[in-house]
């Protein structure tokens, strides 16, 4: 089997659809970020095509795909003279959709060729972002969205913009406060402050939410500060995570040694695909440090997570959930399939080979925007 082409398709959900199609006439799938579309973690988006053109397509056309170590290795760390060591966001796009072709060629869904699931009913919070620019009902609004939905377990995000530090705790404590009010049973509610605090307010702020009743702080303040982020670990029992923004496993290991957070949070794409997710999972279980991954978006990205995730015994958090950065979910299901819907709040993952999702071309050619 050899690789003989590598597409990239920009979607009208803000996301391009990629695919890596083989002479035995298995293709892989994933997603990548449309060059004019936002990422996840509000910085501007990696422009995939230059990558695919410049770099991708020389070295993996006619390659094989299931020598799927080989191939992250050379995209991630280089190859002989070829030293491009590419950024991890693009060598997870490529990564997933060669776990797919190998999930495809040998009849397998990834959650078992990752080592077998320990769970294939993964629940999921309901993760609402933009409190920056939301008055406290504003955002209880969009958390009762997700209720009527079937979700019981949420998140609220900030999502700051530009320098933010310290703007505004207190407004942001009344969110948290309302929102905690309305989930009145101690149903699920982390708070992600998006590198939003300084040490001493980030301090403050969490021993408040502690006494409302807090089931994770992310990302007190900004993710370099790792001496910083242990000050706030070490000062509050509220779980403290932290990793959505790191890439690859080095930098967790020196996250661990350095930043000690409760929980690490590894996005699929940005630590650099399922191949090293994995690692980072292992490194986390090696360290006692439980797990909870960052891939808000629905989508085949999100699916490729939960795939991963669903394998390590630790993996008993909720994993994230968002419409806000996929477009709406019944696109979502027109393209890929039911099976990538959450139902009540929850995923469960199928059989079916791969990502396990059937590509419907027809909704590909109406959402495919020119």
């Amino acid at each position: 089997m050899k690789i003989v082409k590598i597409t990239s398709t920009p979607l009208s959900i803000g996301k391009s659809l990629v695919r890596i199609e083989t002479d035995s006439g298995i293709t892989g799938y994933s997603e990548a970020f449309s060059s004019n579309a936002p990422s996840s973690n509000g910085k501007s988006s990696i422009i995939f095509d230059t990558y695919l053109e410049e770099y991708i397509n020389p070295l993996l056309i006619g390659e094989n795909p299931l020598e799927i170590d080989r191939h992250w290795e050379t995209l991630a760390l280089g190859k002989s003279d070829k030293l491009y060591k590419l950024p991890a966001q693009i060598v997870g796009t490529i990564d997933i959709a060669l776990w797919d072709i190998l999930g495809k060629e040998t009849g397998q869904p990834i959650h078992r060729l990752m080592g077998g699931p320990a769970r294939k009913n993964i629940p999921l919070y309901w993760s609402v972002g933009s409190g920056w620019k939301m008055n406290p009902e504003d955002m209880l609004n969009k958390v009762k969205e997700g209720w009527n939905q079937g979700f019981r377990k949420f998140k609220i995000r900030m999502d700051w913009k530009g320098w933010r530090q310290d703007i505004d705790p207190n407004k942001d404590f009344d969110m948290f406060k309302l929102v905690r009010e309305f989930l009145s049973n101690g149903e699920y509610l982390g708070f992600d402050a998006n590198n939003g605090y300084s040490v001493s307010t980030a301090i403050q702020q969490g021993r408040k939410f502690e006494e409302l009743g807090i089931d994770h702080f992310e990302e007190p303040i900004p993710h370099y500060d790792l001496m910083g982020l242990k000050q706030i670990s070490d000062s509050l029992d509220v779980a403290v995570s932290a990793g959505e923004q790191d890439s690859y496993r080095w930098w967790f290991i020196n996250l661990i040694h350095l930043g000690n957070p409760d929980i690490l949070q590894p996005d699929i794409l940005t630590a650099g695909g399922p191949s090293e997710i994995k690692r980072i999972y292992h490194i986390a279980e090696t360290y006692n440090k439980p797990i909870m991954p960052h891939s808000p978006q629905a989508g085949l990205n999100s699916l490729a997570s939960l795939n991963v995730y669903a394998s390590i015994q630790n993996a008993t958090r909720p994993h994230e959930f968002s419409t806000e950065f996929s477009g709406p979910l019944d696109d979502i299901a027109e393209l890929y399939g039911e099976d990538i819907i959450p139902k009540n709040g929850s995923i469960s993952l199928s059989e079916k080979p791969g990502l396990g999702i059937e590509i419907n071309e027809k909704a590909v050619t109406k959402m495919t925007k020119n």
